[in-house]
């Protein structure tokens, strides 16, 4: 707690002494993304309502159907049958109240009633130096458009989740093709858990991969503060970014120590000193958006106790422009990606055993690399979309030093998706 204290008062005194509006980190309903079509609006207030309705169609790898589905495949991936679901509705609700304040909510339908995010936003300032500052519950401040409806691993473990946060960003734009920007937020910690590898979530497995949740509170809740900083040249962008924090006793290392079975074996590990633990995570980026090019590369590394992970990924997508006249078939862009994902030192035995093993009770072990390919279509006009992807994933889940040998699992899936935004 010690260490995030002056991030606050250093944050209070930016926002004195720098007299100016900044480019908000990335909104999935943005109206860039996507155009308001519903406003009502009056001398002081107006309201913005947009939304969007995902239907779903999965397949997992391997056969399924009457008679040949397993209760083995239940419990791991879900199941191989294909499936069609809603993936999700999204209501997003915007209060205006003028001079750059607003308010942000995204409610969540998909299967019941939730709020995924809610915040305070204000923007001010002048289009070379910008400012945006947001209160409220939102992903962290450098989670990024991801072009493809699954999430890559490192944005599942790190940075797909809500936090509750403070934050704020700075955008010095000294000409239309040179912008630094800057960031720093303070939140509170997220409990760490499990999230399934399959882009399918209606029937949860033990596929899993450690993740930070989504904020909730929860005892020896702490604060986390990190920061991010962006410099955009003629379409080529660096960003770095990190955060730290400390685990709880309750949603951090009770979550290692059962969701490793070889947690307690791992070097440095006492009983004692069980109750807390380091965290934090680090990263960069490097990417390219311009001519209707999107490339991108992310790396990041983490601590979680006594854990080590680093992952990360490579993407380049193309949006060809069908026609600027009609409604129909508007854009199509082909995009691929290839990604990591390391648990390290998982391999060196420990008291006879490792951390890693080839049991499916034990996947959040394994590494994975993982090939998307996929396509997206603009349908009809910016109201309806249809994606295709393809995932094929492959693990690995031996242990050499022990003569343990890779046991593959046959689960690449295929997703197409029809999505109406309004």
């Amino acid at each position: 707690m010690r260490a995030a204290k002056p991030l606050l008062p250093l944050l209070l005194l930016v926002l004195l002494l720098v007299p100016a509006r900044a480019r908000a980190s990335f909104d999935e309903f943005s109206d860039d993304r996507a155009p308001a079509h519903l406003e009502l609006q009056s001398d002081r207030l107006s309201l913005q309502l947009k939304g969007e309705l995902k239907l779903g169609l999965h397949d997992i790898e391997g056969s399924g159907g009457p008679g040949r589905d397993s209760p083995t495949d239940t419990r791991t991936l879900g199941t191989r049958s294909p499936i069609v679901e809603i993936d999700a509705f999204w209501l997003r609700l915007r209060f205006g109240l003028g001079s750059g304040l607003g308010v942000f909510s995204l409610l969540d339908f998909t299967s019941g009633g939730e709020v995924d995010s809610a915040w305070l936003d204000y923007r001010f300032g002048s289009p070379s130096l910008s400012h945006h500052l947001q209160l409220g519950y939102q992903p962290p401040i450098v989670a990024i458009d991801r072009r493809t409806e699954r999430y890559p691993l490192t944005a599942t473990s790190y940075w797909r989740e809500s936090e509750l946060h403070l934050a704020y960003e700075l955008a010095f734009a000294p000409s239309d093709r040179v912008v630094l920007e800057a960031g720093a937020s303070l939140a509170m910690m997220r409990p760490l858990g499990f999230a399934g590898l399959q882009q399918s979530q209606s029937q949860a497995g033990t596929i899993n991969l450690l993740a930070s949740g989504s904020a909730q509170p929860f005892s020896g809740n702490g604060p986390v503060g990190g920061g991010r900083l962006k410099l955009t040249a003629f379409g080529v962008w660096l960003e770095a970014f990190g955060f730290l924090g400390k685990l709880a006793a309750q949603g951090g290392t009770d979550v290692l120590r059962s969701g490793f079975p070889g947690y307690r074996e791992l070097p440095g590990y006492s009983e004692e000193d069980s109750g807390s633990a380091s965290f934090g995570w680090a990263g960069g980026r490097i990417g390219y958006t311009g001519h209707g090019v999107f490339a991108l590369a992310e790396v990041i590394a983490s601590r979680e106790g006594l854990l080590r992970r680093v992952g990360g990924y490579a993407q380049l997508s193309y949006r060809f422009e069908l026609s600027e006249t009609r409604d129909w078939l508007r854009a199509l862009e082909p995009l691929v990606r290839y990604e990591v994902y390391r648990l390290l030192g998982s391999t060196e035995p420990h008291a006879g055993r490792a951390l890693r093993s080839p049991a499916v009770i034990n996947a959040v072990s394994w590494d994975w690399d993982v090939l998307t390919l996929a396509v997206a279509l603009e349908a009809w006009r910016d109201l309806f979309f249809v994606r295709l992807e393809y995932f094929r994933i492959d693990e690995s889940n031996g242990v050499p030093a022990l003569d343990i040998p890779d046991e593959p699992l046959r689960n690449n899936e295929l997703l197409l998706l029809a999505a109406f935004r309004f």
